[in-house]
């Protein structure tokens, strides 16, 4: 029962890092122009990542658009352990992932007061993969952490008068992921017994986005958007390998959990002080608080663990220049803060508050825009003292975030 604790207790932590929206290795940067202004966007709204933003944008562009755009992320991560658990003395590194999350929007004008549009994303992803699995002296939480999710929004949008316009999309998610870890037998005489592998995928889940757009005067625009919670399905597979012989190990089987992804909601303002420099501001909050538990379900046994994640802010700021008819510069700051309380902070999900400063630009030809941006994130070390496992020890990340983007106006 013990090995079955350990691996439950493991995928708990894999499905905190499924729900992690904002904070933790979860992606904001679902659109070119937004990444290059710090990830503002939610009074803006006027490019075709307004379907992820705020869907009350579709109104007012112009016939149809098409957005394609790739964000890569790479993390870095670096763990010290302190005495007297294993890690001490030594410093361990993620195996330097990179992966890539692409995002596609297409948007048509019905009317002067009616639009409508389809996205695809990926706000969703974890790349954490340890390097000397053998001999990461946190093998026994995870070596290995591969989470993709597929978000599809089909959006409506509409005019209500000339100052206001409203707008609605669902996200439809699925998803898959991956996790390896290895398991270890109890006292008088431990030993790496095994490896577990868990693999599964996530069951259709729907929210809903709502987006509000007000035109407070010529030079001044308010918006609101709110992303609903969901209650998210994971069902899987867990498969338990020997690695040495005369040990008794769990059975293989399936194990499932469901997990709230919290609502969102943010505000913005965006102004233009002339007719070449505009700036926004989002706040957005996180409904982290209904995060309490997890309740795990294997054939022959449910575990319960307590999460207690706490409600979290984020501020973001961007400025856009229109330095020539052909060239637009932008740059930005987002402060984000984390969810995750110490105990849960280990190998599957290394998170803290972060810092991150943005620069990108637009190029446009004809109809074709063709964008890109670069996101620095500054983590704030993390000194873990009280982890669940008890794996202690000081985290210290960084992550960069780069994209391009590609839309066609026709």
């Amino acid at each position: 029962m013990r090995f079955l604790e350990r691996a439950g207790l493991t995928l708990a932590m894999l499905m905190i890092a499924t729900a992690a929206f904002g904070a933790g290795f979860a992606v904001w940067e679902m659109g070119t122009r937004s990444s290059g202004m710090g990830g503002v966007m939610a009074a803006t709204a006027d490019d075709p990542s307004a379907i992820f933003f705020n869907p009350a944008g579709l109104v007012g562009q112009e016939g149809q658009q098409l957005g394609v755009y790739l964000t890569n992320v790479i993390p870095r991560t670096e763990f010290s352990g302190i005495a007297p658990n294993p890690g001490y003395g030594v410093t361990e590194r993620l195996d330097d992932p990179i992966f890539f999350l692409p995002q596609l929007y297409y948007t048509r004008t019905i009317n002067e007061n009616l639009a409508a549009g389809i996205g695809f994303c990926t706000p969703y992803g974890l790349a954490v993969e340890w390097k000397n699995p053998d001999t990461f002296t946190g093998r026994g939480i995870a070596t290995l952490t591969d989470l993709k999710t597929y978000f599809f929004i089909p959006t409506i949008a509409y005019r209500l008068n000339d100052r206001v316009r409203v707008g609605l999309g669902l996200n439809i998610v699925l998803g898959e992921v991956t996790l390896n870890q290895r398991l270890f037998s109890e006292m008088p005489n431990p030993a790496e017994a095994g490896k577990v592998v868990v693999e599964g995928d996530a069951n259709i889940a729907v929210g809903v986005n709502l987006g509000l757009l007000v035109d407070l005067n010529e030079d001044t625009r308010f918006g609101f958007s709110y992303k609903s919670g969901i209650n998210h399905e994971f069902e899987g597979e867990v498969e338990f390998i020997e690695m040495i012989d005369n040990v008794q190990l769990p059975s293989n089987g399936d194990a499932s959990t469901e997990v709230p992804l919290p609502a969102m909601y943010t505000i913005g303002l965006a102004r233009e002080f002339t007719d070449k420099l505009m700036m926004e501001i989002n706040v957005m909050r996180i409904e982290w608080s209904a995060f309490e538990e997890l309740k795990l379900v294997f054939p022959d046994t449910t575990k319960v663990i307590e999460e207690n994640y706490e409600n979290t802010i984020q501020f973001r700021f961007g400025l856009e220049y229109a330095y020539k008819p052909e060239l637009t510069l932008r740059t930005g700051f987002v402060y984000d803060e984390s969810p995750q309380p110490m105990g849960s902070t280990g190998p599957v999900l290394p998170d803290s508050d972060r810092t991150g400063f943005s620069v990108g630009g637009t190029w446009t030809h004809g109809n074709i825009d063709l964008e890109f941006y670069n996101l620095c994130l500054f983590f704030k070390d993390r000194e873990v003292r009280e982890n669940y496992e008890g794996f202690n020890g000081d985290y210290h990340t960084y992550t960069n975030l780069c994209g391009l983007g590609f839309t066609y106006h026709f």
